[in-house]
């Protein structure tokens, strides 16, 4: 299945799939590390260009967080 950027399924498979790679443990605070490399991406792409977008984004990368957080993963 397909998931689209942005939505809150790719996030959560980006934050998923970096622990996986770098061999982390799903700790908060190396999710909260992604979080902050994510947040950065979507606040200075240049390729966002309308403000609700990038709010909405934003939103669904917290949400995701939270999920992580919550869930263990």
């Amino acid at each position: 299945m397909a998931v689209l950027y942005g939505t809150v399924e790719y996030y959560e498979r980006q934050i998923s799939d970096y622990l996986a790679k770098n061999q982390k443990k799903k700790l908060e605070e190396d999710i909260s590390f992604i979080y902050s490399i994510l947040e950065n991406e979507i606040s200075y792409d240049h390729f966002l260009h309308d403000e609700k977008i990038r709010v909405q984004f934003l939103n669904n990368l917290a949400y995701a967080v939270g999920q992580l957080i919550v869930n263990g993963g």
